[in-house]
């Protein structure tokens, strides 16, 4: 009854007023039409009316169930006087004045100022429509498309009901709708993510969540509301200007260096801060420091690059930049690039950290605080020598170099004389250059007349 009733109040109007009938839609595109669709949300569900406010104001209220709905307020849309007015049919209306000129059997059985097409054919602005058992049926409803699978999950515009009123959702239709296009369309912009925004306001029209007016994104690197500044307004510090703070920006001094930046090859510098250097640029880093050479001078060695800090006393060119020790302080008396502690004898050019170990020479060559290591020989006294330069390897006192204990028969130092027969133990006796083991001793004494006397004793009785 009323449908009936508001079937016949159309067409006395159309009588009363010719110039309706008359009417024709102005082009339109379908950015225009989303940008009226979207500042229709949130208004409530008014069944028979259709015109909300460009300022978002004054929803209104919607109680009850359609058709016996209560609507209080000025504002608000019920599903095919929300559609007419973002189609602008039959003729421009401001959004704020109320119409009401189709309902959902127009849409869905006539082809006024609208056409039908294929449901697979559906497009940004286009509108779905149904009606209860089919035309002229009892009861509909009417949306528009944004974008979706026009036969799954779509995200549409529609006024949906008295508790929900204008929403902009995601659902999916039955197979009794149709799909509808309004006459009249022309080309607009393309909103490729149906954000609202089109090329070039919107920085990236392929997220609908990046658009002029978005609410920016803290933290997130992007531009969200496509001001030309990444993370405005975050409370973070950006002293170079890039658009990225520390820490995401590795150096905030350089407004080249930040996660954006390509890589500059060979600049010793992590450029897009992702805790590599010059990756992906050819070169052959084979000690893994993120440098590759000429700039790094030593590269088979981790800790020697350009930036790294210089180890006083290595006589090495630590951070590449053509000088070693630079800056240490140190004094280097035998000018082998090493000082002390780290050269354990500074009065030796020929011993120092990284020298080869020399075998046998009972020195710690190295400076590594173990002598002879590596030589392969056998010293099983422990006194720092093998043979055959120690000529006793059961007696640690026996050695190259060893303090001799002026005992008789006995070669402490090993250098092939026997100790009582070179100083200090046989100090020189006379101009004939004879020697003494006992110093103040006579040349001869008892014991050697008794030596004396047993050797001559046998020659004696072969006399005899």
């Amino acid at each position: 009854m009323a449908a009936l009733t508001r079937v016949a109040l159309l067409a006395l109007l159309l009588a009363a007023a010719p110039g309706l009938a008359s009417a024709a839609p102005s082009d339109m595109s379908r950015d225009e039409i989303l940008g009226l669709a979207a500042s229709g949300v949130g208004y409530s569900y008014w069944w028979g009316d259709g015109c909300w406010r460009d300022d978002g104001t004054q929803h209104g209220s919607c109680s009850g169930s359609c058709p016996d709905c209560t609507h209080t307020g000025s504002y608000g849309a019920d599903c095919s006087g929300f559609v007419a007015k973002v189609w602008q049919v039959p003729s421009p209306s401001p959004v704020a004045t109320c119409s009401h000129p189709y309902s959902t059997q127009d849409f869905a059985c006539a082809e006024t100022w609208w056409t039908a097409i294929s449901r697979d054919d559906l497009q940004r602005g286009d509108a779905a429509a149904y009606r209860s058992g089919g035309c002229p049926g009892s009861s509909g409803h009417v949306l528009l498309f944004e974008r979706g699978d026009p036969w799954g999950s779509m995200w549409t515009y529609e006024a949906r009901g008295c508790s929900t009123g204008i929403v902009h959702n995601s659902r999916t239709l039955t197979s009794e709708y149709r799909a509808i296009r309004r006459d009249r369309l022309v080309a607009g912009c393309t909103d490729a993510d149906a954000d609202g925004s089109c090329l070039p306001d919107d920085c990236d029209d392929g997220n609908p969540e990046v658009r002029p007016g978005a609410a920016e994104i803290c933290a997130n690197r992007i531009d969200d509301d496509c001001d030309g500044a990444t993370d405005e307004d975050c409370g973070c510090t950006d002293a170079d200007g890039d658009g990225f703070c520390p820490p995401d920006d590795c150096d905030d001094g350089d407004a080249e260096i930040h996660p954006d930046a390509p890589e500059r090859c060979d600049n010793g510098a992590d450029d897009d801060c992702d805790g590599a250097t010059d990756e992906g640029c050819g070169c052959t880093d084979d000690d893994g420091d993120g440098f590759c050479p000429p700039d790094d001078c030593d590269d088979g060695n981790a800790e020697t690059h350009p930036g790294a800090p210089e180890r006083c006393g290595d006589g090495a060119d630590d951070d590449c930049d053509g000088a070693a020790d630079e800056d240490c302080g140190c004094i280097d008396a035998d000018g082998d690039g090493y000082c002390p502690p780290d050269d354990c004898n500074d009065g030796d050019d020929a011993i120092r950290p990284g020298l080869a170990e020399r075998c046998g020479n009972g020195v710690d060559d190295d400076c590594d605080g173990a002598i002879d290591e590596g030589c392969d020989c056998t010293d099983d006294d422990g006194d720092g020598y093998c043979p055959p330069d120690d000529c006793n390897d059961g007696n640690p006192a026996v050695h190259p170099g060893a303090e001799r204990a002026c005992e008789w028969g006995r070669d402490d130092d090993c250098d092939t004389r026997l100790d009582d027969q070179e100083p200090p133990c046989g100090d020189p006796v006379g101009d004939d250059g004879g020697c003494g083991c006992a110093p103040g001793a006579a040349a001869t004494g008892p014991g050697l007349l008794a030596v004396l006397g047993l050797v001559l004793a046998p020659a004696r009785r072969r006399r005899r």
